[in-house]
């Protein structure tokens, strides 16, 4: 008898199958009649037994084999939509790109975008899913890795912001992602942005204990069918909200609530979720509601200044303040990494896997990810020209 155990997988029989469960979020089926060839095979939640001769080793290369392929055709629990997984043996960069992985616009913030999954389907959302056709979740072991080298090019103590294209919360491994950042001695603060509802003051307590010092949670409205509106699924209103209730009351973190005006729609709404804000004693930083090319458009764009002036009226109205950021929040100025490559530059990429919408691709090229445009090709070598190269997220088209 041979028992392989795995922290991050999950197993359970179907009939001909076994469903392997992957960070909580993902999936994929093996088939007994290939397992059958290593030994019997009995599915126990995290391990996988085999009733064999065969040496444990032996047994571990092949199954390893199997797992590696399966990986291959991974898949969301949540929307059914192929994912990608990117590790440090899948040979592409976590710099580069604007859907996952680190971002450093050259401030003491960093970002980390560690998938890209999310469980609603706001109205007004940046990212609209239903364009996007795959996700992509990353290696906190790979991710911690990187991380550590953009950091180690700061001088001056750093802010790590956990945000993704879909929601953090949804992350398997956020727990041990957040306790090995809150190691490396230059990280000052660690915050999540989130739509709270996988969130419980159990969650809550864990995230803390793990080390994460902000939670900046997405509260656009206090009434449920708003809110169910909004978010355009069933969204537990009232059950976040108790959260941060307990989160601000309980003073173990900070709380930031961060709703996005969407004018002639939750003009109200924002004004209830302030009121709601002053009385729980949390701070509260409302976003204005912008167009992105991929993105969703239930309204048009309002011009920053004038949503600067309703903010100003809204202060004067609700004695709050709404323009002020936390002392160990405010974003400074410091050093960034080096572009290897600069706009309108024509360089060889090596194409890797398909990217988020249609017709784009991940390439990588000198420990970078270029996202390349228009293109057909997903494998192979292409000679691109770079259209954007700022903050070092790069894109690029095919040169034919």
């Amino acid at each position: 008898m041979v028992v392989l155990k795995y922290k991050n997988l999950r197993f359970s029989e179907h009939n001909n199958k076994i469903k392997v469960l992957f960070m909580k979020a993902y999936y994929f089926y093996l088939y007994k009649k290939d397992l059958a060839k290593i030994g019997k095979v009995k599915a126990k939640a995290n391990s996988i037994e085999f009733k064999t001769d065969k040496k444990e080793e032996n047994v571990k290369q092949k199954f390893s084999y199997l797992l590696s392929k399966g990986f291959n055709s991974l898949r969301s629990t949540i929307n059914k939509k192929p994912v990608l997984y990117i590790h440090k043996n899948s040979g592409i960069p976590l710099i580069g790109s604007n859907s996952f992985g680190i971002i450093d616009r050259g401030t003491n913030v960093i970002e980390i975008k560690p998938l890209t999954t999310c469980n609603i389907d706001c109205i007004f959302c940046s990212v609209d899913h239903t364009k996007r056709l795959l996700d992509i979740v990353v290696e906190p072991e790979y991710l911690i890795q990187e991380l550590k080298k953009v950091i180690s090019f700061k001088k001056n103590k750093v802010n790590i912001h956990i945000g993704s294209q879909g929601d953090p919360s949804l992350y398997g491994n956020l727990e041990f992602l957040i306790k090995n950042i809150r190691k490396i001695k230059q990280v000052n603060a660690i915050s999540i942005v989130s739509n709270g509802i996988l969130i419980t003051k159990t969650k809550a307590d864990k995230l803390i204990k793990s080390g994460l010092t902000h939670f900046h949670i997405s509260l656009h409205t206090t009434n449920q069918e708003m809110a169910d509106k909004l978010a355009n699924a069933k969204y537990p209103v009232k059950k976040v909200m108790n959260v941060c209730r307990y989160i601000s009351t309980s003073k173990k973190a900070h709380l930031l609530i961060v709703p996005v005006l969407l004018p002639g729609i939750n003009d109200k709404d924002v004004e209830d979720v302030i009121k709601f804000a002053k009385k729980i004693g949390a701070k509260i930083g409302i976003q204005n509601f912008l167009q992105y090319k991929f993105g969703k458009k239930p309204v048009n764009a309002i011009p920053m200044k004038v949503f600067m002036h309703k903010l100003k009226l809204l202060e004067k109205k609700l004695d709050v303040d709404l323009t002020t950021l936390e002392g160990d929040l405010i974003i400074k100025e410091d050093s960034e990494l080096k572009k290897p490559f600069k706009k309108n530059d024509v360089i060889n990429v090596e194409l890797k896997s398909k990217a988020r919408l249609k017709n784009t691709v991940i390439a990588v090229s000198n420990n970078r990810v270029v996202t390349v445009i228009n293109c057909s090709k997903t494998k192979g070598k292409i000679k691109v020209k770079i259209i954007r190269d700022k903050d070092n997220i790069f894109v690029a088209t095919p040169i034919k």
